[in-house]
């Protein structure tokens, strides 16, 4: 059905016009069992906002943008329906929910061994409250108020990263070297073999694998060498250092390892052979 004048006018204190206009004009509500009729691949994303309007506005452009999309309006359904099969592509999370908050939510799926994406909207933009999402396994974060185009852009980086992770194999090329994850060989771009030791190719892997996210030293830990998440150490730091003097690069500036400051480390760069 069109989208009403109460309703686009109730989304526009959230979203530009521009970026909306077209989507209020031809989105539609499709009946649930057309829904269950539409391609098996099409991404499912759950939404978990308490805000009546921005939910409703999130989900009705989600769905525009050829996602199908879940609405939780609190912290416990949305916890629920994360848990519920099939499962979800991505999870968008309110981080100032009311009751459990969307910190709270995010704990306990990782706690319960849900490991679905989480892109968490918030309007706390402080270097704390960004560590806090990022250490409880948060993939990326979007300060409101946002544009609906980098909310979309946001969405399709972390399900494609998603989907380089799941296969998880591939070679790549970055920083003039080349990785080859089914063969576990790193080479130049001549051909030349590059050794590095157990835990410098772990790392490397990790990092290529989440190529254009920053994963934090907590994560990195966790993930890759399985350590306490906590653990106080700068053996990271070394690693990331004799993995950058096999590869291209001088400086900050030029290395293709990026120090994020105060959370870890991004790979930039990365391109698929």
């Amino acid at each position: 059905m069109q989208v009403s004048s109460e309703e686009k006018q109730s989304l526009d204190k959230f979203f530009p016009v521009d970026n909306l206009q077209k989507s209020y004009t031809t989105a539609v509500h499709l009946p649930f069992d057309v829904k269950k009729m539409m391609d098996s691949t099409t991404e499912r994303v759950l939404l978990v906002e308490d805000d009546p309007q921005l939910g409703t506005g999130l989900t009705l452009y989600l769905e525009t943008e050829g996602f199908e999309a879940d609405w939780a309006s609190t912290g416990e359904k949305g916890l629920e329906k994360a848990e519920q099969l099939p499962g979800f592509d991505l999870i968008v999370l309110d981080a100032q929910l009311p009751g459990r908050s969307g910190f709270d939510v995010l704990r306990d799926l990782r706690a319960r061994g849900v490991r679905t994406p989480v892109l968490m909207l918030t309007g706390l933009g402080s270097h704390e409250d960004r560590m806090r999402g990022f250490e409880l396994g948060a993939d990326d974060y979007l300060t409101k108020p946002f544009s609906t185009d980098e909310l979309l852009a946001r969405v399709q980086a972390i399900l494609r990263r998603t989907q380089r992770s799941s296969s998880a194999m591939g070679v790549y090329e970055v920083g003039g070297i080349v990785v080859n994850l089914e063969k576990k060989e790193i080479t130049t771009t001549q051909g030349d073999p590059i050794v590095l030791t157990d835990l410098e190719y772990q790392l490397l892997r990790y990092l290529v694998i989440h190529h254009g996210r920053t994963t934090t030293r907590e994560q990195i830990l966790r993930d890759v060498w399985n350590l306490p998440s906590d653990l106080e150490t700068r053996t990271i730091d070394r690693h990331i250092n004799a993995i950058r003097r096999v590869m291209e690069g001088e400086d900050e500036e030029t290395w293709a390892i990026k120090s994020v400051y105060g959370i870890g480390y991004k790979l930039v760069g990365v391109k698929q052979r």
